[in-house]
């Protein structure tokens, strides 16, 4: 599903178990930290995806932005090669060289990008880790621990399993606990298996029960991502999410 799919289902299907845990209510109404909360969480299990709404978050440069700085690489260097080498016998060797890196700079884009952004995902848990060592803040290394195991995961492989939603609420919830904060734990959990429970109803499924099990598991009903029966979802979770949060 798409990332605004899976944000309109999470804050429903949340929203919704909001109606009946006050827990899940501040001052008698919800605040925007507990609809970011809803938000972050039904995104999360795509973190595994480079090209997903929070993933594509870590992309310092975008794919086509790395396309255009290699072409003006390329064009700068083919001009240092014509004026100073070309009377070397390395000359059309190197402008050979030049145009199949022009030629093939799409897919060097990409694989930039997806280096990039593996690098900044990589340092910010690193950092999260860092920050819960040196100012003795344990609870933020389950925030970088969860972010560079992902860099490891396989699409919709852990992420998008039971563990790993148990694993986020441990985390969430000691967080929580250590910062005497409101407890937005179990709603996050539901969120983000609102996710899991989505990607249940596409063609590829999720690996519910990884790492016991690589076993993809899917509704025998299923939705294309992107299609009409997806848009058609995405705008009734719409509106009850809009009146959910007038009610509440």
């Amino acid at each position: 599903m798409l990332g605004r799919t899976h944000i309109a289902l999470g804050l429903t299907t949340a929203l919704l178990a909001a109606t009946f845990i006050d827990s899940f209510i501040i001052a008698d109404k919800l605040d925007s930290i507990a609809l970011g909360v809803m938000a972050i969480a039904a995104l999360l299990p795509d973190l595994d995806m480079g090209t997903s709404s929070l993933g594509g978050k870590f992309g310092i440069l975008k794919a086509h932005h790395i396309k255009k700085l290699w072409l003006v690489v390329l064009t700068v260097l083919g001009i240092f090669t014509i004026v100073y080498l070309k009377e070397t016998p390395i000359f059309y060797g190197i402008l050979f060289i030049l145009l199949l890196g022009a030629v093939f700079s799409k897919d060097f884009a990409q694989k930039g990008y997806h280096m990039l952004r593996n690098f900044t995902q990589g340092m910010v848990g690193i950092g999260f880790i860092a920050a819960a060592y040196f100012y003795h803040q344990p609870p933020l290394a389950g925030i970088g621990i969860i972010l560079i195991v992902l860099l490891f995961s396989k699409h919709r492989g852990l992420s998008h399993s039971i563990v790993f939603v148990l694993l986020n609420y441990i985390i969430i919830k000691s967080i929580i606990i250590f910062y005497d904060y409101v407890d937005y734990s179990l709603l996050f959990a539901i969120s983000m298996t609102s996710h899991i429970i989505g990607d249940m109803f596409t063609r590829a499924g999720v690996m519910l029960f990884y790492p016991f099990s690589p076993k993809k598991i899917k509704f025998p009903f299923t939705i294309k991502t992107g299609g009409k029966l997806e848009n058609l979802l995405f705008f009734t979770m719409c509106l009850l999410a809009f009146k959910l949060i007038k009610a509440l």
